[in-house]
C-alpha cells in the first residue's frame, strides 16, 4: 500500500441500519458504535443495551437490541425506542420497537408497545396498550 492509500472497505465490513427517528435505511461501519443520521441528523447508538439490574432512565434509544434478563427491573419515564426488545424481567414504561418484542414467561410488561411482531410466554404479565402490525414504525416501507 503506497502512503496515501487507504484501505476499501468491503461490504462484509459494511450493514444496513434503520434509523429509529425517520424510518430510512442506511449504510454503516459493522464497528460503529453511534453514527449520525444523515437524513434527519440525529444521533443513534447501534449498540445492544442489556439490563441485568434495577435501572430509572428517563428514556432508552437504541438501534440495537434492549434485554431486560431476569432480575432486570427496568422503570422508564419518557419511553424505550429500539431496534427489538427482550423481556425477561419488569419493564415499565413504553416502548416502540422496529423489530419483535419477545417476552418470556416470567416477565412483566406495564406499559404501551408498539412493534411489528409480539411473541409472549405463557404466564406472562402485560398491562397497556399493544399495537402488533407488520410494517409498524417503518412509515417509508410499502406495507406501512
Amino acid at each position: 500500500m503506497a502512503g496515501g492509500d487507504l484501505p476499501i472497505p468491503s461490504s462484509d465490513d459494511r450493514q444496513i441500519i434503520f434509523c429509529i427517528y425517520c424510518a430510512k435505511p442506511q449504510e454503516i461501519g459493522k464497528k460503529a458504535l453511534t453514527v449520525t443520521c444523515k437524513y434527519c441528523n440525529k444521533s443513534l447508538t447501534i449498540e445492544d443495551i442489556r439490563i441485568k439490574e434495577y435501572r430509572a432512565r428517563r428514556s432508552i434509544e437504541t438501534v440495537g437490541m434492549v434485554t431486560v434478563e431476569k432480575k432486570g427491573n427496568v422503570v422508564v419515564t419518557d419511553r424505550i425506542t429500539c431496534g427489538g426488545l427482550i423481556v425477561r424481567g419488569k419493564l415499565k414504561g413504553n416502548v416502540i420497537s422496529h423489530g419483535p418484542v419477545l417476552v418470556s414467561p416470567e416477565a412483566e410488561i406495564h406499559g404501551d408497545v408498539t412493534a411489528p411482531a409480539l411473541a409472549v410466554g405463557s404466564g406472562a404479565i402485560l398491562e397497556g396498550k399493544y399495537d402488533i402490525r407488520p410494517g409498524n414504525n417503518r412509515p417509508n416501507s410499502p406495507s406501512a
